[in-house]
């Protein structure tokens, strides 16, 4: 074969040629000058780091016959015949084709047999972890005790499956990942020496695309050589190793960041009718996200990404309006689909929804806190409000209160109108700014009746029973997360609508009949911390009911007539005559096998959930 691939013709011959390792050539070269050569060394790491390469010099140093400062000459008869195999003191052994006990066995006997031309025999075992446990027991002995002139050089990508009895008899070398930089100063190197032209942006993706593997990045300069006629450019190296655009990455990024569904769809369709393997387009795209992290920190990142100036600048304008804890979760959440799509039947359904999801930010439990959650949500409404926008809320309509109601618990001060749901999250074109309402003086309680603005939706017909306002139901939840009831807020946050009912009372409106069930089988010890936060917000204690949005309705409907026959107004001591089977019913009817299930499910979820929070729930 005439023609040698370029990560062959390039391996290190000398110490001084191999790349960021150092540590370990400093002490081999030693152990060369100082006459101080152990029996046997073990070298891990990670693929293309330089593990055989240095076994390699490290056996034709201990032999050769004119060393140069503890390295080897590659000229004398020893050096010239272990480059070229005619040497046999010298073995090379695959341990993933040659793992049995067999094999180790023909070592040892060999072994025992002096050298016939080199000072040392010398065995370097590759991948050395896929021996089988017969193989490494019959090695040990010989390992710890070898012939005299023997030496033993384990290499190896996963140390951690070796037997202890193994790593104790071996001085150990770990090598390292070599940086990009490293990796990108030999590509220029080699460039020079062979004449290929290449930008340094160009010779960067390739070293970041290696992923600190300096034999990959050669492999990818020579399939980026072959496949270019003249200078090697950035879009030349992402074509022949089979990336996508950068221009496609950041269309796809700002679709993902600025949750745009339809164009997502478009181009993850690109993505597979170009046959492109999803995961490894995830992986680019994460990098793209990390590196706008870099832009959105660092005021010259020109250190930390390798992008050219138009690429930097581009990375600024994604950036513009985001946080990094929302790029970050993004990333995480990115990670999430990757894992997903290895056990996927359909990759390209699972990978549009995941895209889709994550783009309507619902974040998973598993990558995100409650906490965490709400937090970017606070932020993103903090970076609206900053850049002059407002959320329209709904335009509050005035009604007469008598003095005698503005009292039971919440001051009128408090009474805020009600935003919109902050986290609908919308977006920046779509918000309207809009004045907010000047709020309306409420009376003292000792003067006449006045006039309070009060969102038409609080107060049902008749007065009896009134409807939460966001802010309320938004103190009591504030009041559940302080208190660490992560789990039990998970469930009431699900409450559609929220009603003060007179007789001290408080009715949760569900869609879900199963969350209904879960909360009336739960004992008291359960709604404790519910029942202390309802009293923190409204001044007294409350008791609790839950109902469906159906049974909300005939619910108070029963509320109104019995106040109107009373006189009631909310907050009254009065006592409430509703349907019991809307309130106190125990749950679903045991006739009801469907239903009974429903519950059944939905209470091994619950204690599922409550074991995985450390959260103790207790059962009727």
């Amino acid at each position: 074969m005439s023609y040698m691939a370029l990560y062959r013709k390039w391996r290190p011959r000398t110490f001084e040629e191999v790349v960021e390792q150092e540590s370990v050539v400093t002490i081999l070269k030693n152990a060369v000058t100082q006459n101080r050569v152990a029996h046997a060394y073990l070298f891990s790491g990670t693929r293309g780091t330089g593990k055989t390469t240095l076994a390699k010099i490290f056996a034709r140093a201990v032999n050769c016959l004119h060393p140069v400062d503890g390295n080897p000459c590659n000229e004398c008869e020893i050096c010239r015949g272990i480059l070229n195999g005619t040497i046999l003191d010298v073995s090379e052994i695959d341990a993933a084709s040659n793992n049995g006990v067999d094999n180790i066995r023909a070592i040892i006997e060999d072994s025992v047999y002096a050298s016939s031309v080199a000072r040392y025999r010398v065995y370097i075992i590759d991948e050395v972890h896929m021996l089988s446990s017969g193989a490494f027991n019959a090695l040990l002995k010989t390992l710890e005790e070898p012939p005299e002139n023997v030496i033993f050089i384990l290499a190896t990508t996963e140390p951690q499956k070796l037997l202890p009895t193994i790593l104790s008899r071996c001085q150990r070398f770990e090598f390292k990942r070599i940086s990009r930089e490293g990796i990108a100063g030999r590509l220029r190197l080699i460039c020079t020496e062979t004449g290929i032209e290449a930008t340094d942006e160009a010779l960067a993706f390739l070293a970041d695309k290696a992923d600190g593997a300096l034999r990959d990045a050669i492999s990818l300069l020579d399939q980026t050589s072959a496949s270019t006629q003249g200078k090697i450019t950035l879009a030349a190296a992402r074509e022949a190793t089979g990336s996508l655009d950068r221009v496609f990455l950041w269309d796809f990024t700002a679709a993902l960041t600025n949750s745009d569904a339809r164009r997502l769809l478009e181009l993850s369709h690109t993505i597979f009718s170009d046959g492109r393997d999803p995961s490894a387009f995830i992986k680019e795209l994460m990098t793209v996200l990390r590196n706008m992290m870099v832009v959105m920190t660092v005021t010259d990142p020109s250190g930390l990404i390798y992008e050219d100036a138009e690429g930097i600048a581009q990375l600024k304008r994604l950036a513009e309006g985001r946080r990094p804890g929302e790029i970050s979760l993004l990333i995480q959440e990115l990670a999430r689909l990757d894992n997903n799509l290895k056990w996927a039947v359909s990759r390209q359904i699972v990978f549009e929804a995941g895209v889709l999801s994550i783009a309507d930010r619902k974040w998973s439990p598993d990558t995100a806190s409650l906490e965490t959650r709400l937090s970017e949500v606070e932020n993103r409404v903090a970076d609206l409000v900053e850049h002059g926008l407002a959320v329209t809320a709904a335009a509050p309509v005035a009604r007469t209160i008598p003095a005698a109601e503005v009292a039971p618990a919440i001051a009128p001060a408090e009474v805020e109108p009600e935003p919109a749901a902050p986290w609908d999250d919308p977006a920046p074109a779509a918000i309207a700014s809009e004045p907010t309402p000047e709020p309306v003086p409420v009376s003292e309680p000792e003067t006449p009746p006045a006039e309070v603005p009060a969102p038409e939706t609080n107060i049902a017909p008749g007065g009896a029973v009134r409807k939460l306002t966001r802010p309320e139901w938004d103190r009591f939840l504030n009041a559940m997360e302080k208190r660490g009831q992560m789990s039990m807020l998970t469930w009431y946050m699900d409450s559609t609508a929220q009603y003060e009912l007179p007789g001290d009372r408080v009715l949760l409106a569900f869609k879900d009949d199963m969350t209904v069930s879960i909360f009336r089988k739960s004992t008291d010890a359960n709604l404790k911390t519910a029942g202390e936060c309802l009293q923190e917000v409204f001044g007294r204690p409350m008791e609790q009911l839950f109902a469906l949005e159906k049974d909300a309705e005939q619910t108070i409907d029963a509320a109104n007539k019995e106040a109107a026959k009373s006189g009631e107004q909310p907050g009254a001591a009065a006592a409430l005559t509703v349907p019991e089977s809307v309130l106190t019913s125990p749950g679903p009817d045991p006739a009801d096998a469907a239903a009974e299930q429903s519950f059944r499910n939905g209470a091994e979820y619950f204690q599922k959930l409550s074991e995985k929070m450390n959260f103790p729930i207790e059962w009727k």
